[in-house]
């Protein structure tokens, strides 16, 4: 047991240190403008996987250039990939649950065009399982702020009566991906400043890179 908690303490200092730098805010904040840009429209569907390489090999670049230069690089502990995988299958099997749950309340959860009106609550409540995850990990209260932040806003989008009146099954879909990015990229934006000032490159990093 006491193994454990120290393994859990070394992987959550490891998390909070490599995401003080906001680049993972910064880059899910880009991958929401794809998401608005794309929702709903098919020829746009490609632009998910530019998405999905921002959010992989773009962030380990981004962090290459930008962090591991300021506080090193250390590579953070591996997670139980089978309990992960279990805790993820939940989560986006309790969001659906909870969507349908709110459909029949309103009757109408066989209606597919009412699916595609609750798809911010949909949205919102599984990218800010991700955000959540990610607070869990890093202890960040800004990113627990986030999480809050995409259910909420995904939720109050789809409620009738508050979305905004715009055409387009995906229109409050879009309208969600617009807001949760920018306030992605301004959360991220300030949290990289502030990196950025407060961790220097290191004269090792520099003098090895000449």
């Amino acid at each position: 047991m006491t193994k454990r908690n120290g393994l859990e303490r070394i992987r959550r200092n490891a998390h909070r240190e490599l995401h003080r730098d906001g680049l993972t805010e910064v880059t899910a904040g880009i991958f929401l403008f794809i998401v608005a840009l794309a929702a709903g429209r098919p020829a746009f569907y490609w632009t998910y996987l530019v998405g999905l390489v921002m959010l992989g090999p773009g962030l380990t670049r981004l962090r290459s250039r930008y962090t591991y230069p300021r506080i090193g690089f250390a590579e953070v502990p591996p997670e139980d990939r089978k309990r992960l995988g279990r805790g993820m299958a939940a989560w986006v099997v309790g969001a659906f649950l909870a969507v349908a749950v709110a459909l029949a309340l309103f009757g109408v959860v066989t209606d597919h065009l009412a699916w595609r009106r609750a798809a911010p609550a949909l949205a919102g409540i599984l990218f800010g399982g991700g955000f959540l995850y990610l607070a869990q990990r890093s202890g960040l209260k800004r990113v627990y702020a986030l999480a809050a932040a995409s259910a909420l806003s995904g939720c109050l989008l789809a409620w009738p009566g508050i979305g905004p009146r715009v055409e387009g099954a995906y229109a409050n879909l879009r309208v969600w991906a617009i807001v949760m990015a920018l306030l992605c990229l301004a959360v991220g934006g300030l949290a990289f400043r502030r990196f950025v000032r407060e961790n220097p490159i290191s004269e090792e990093w520099s003098s090895d890179a000449e």
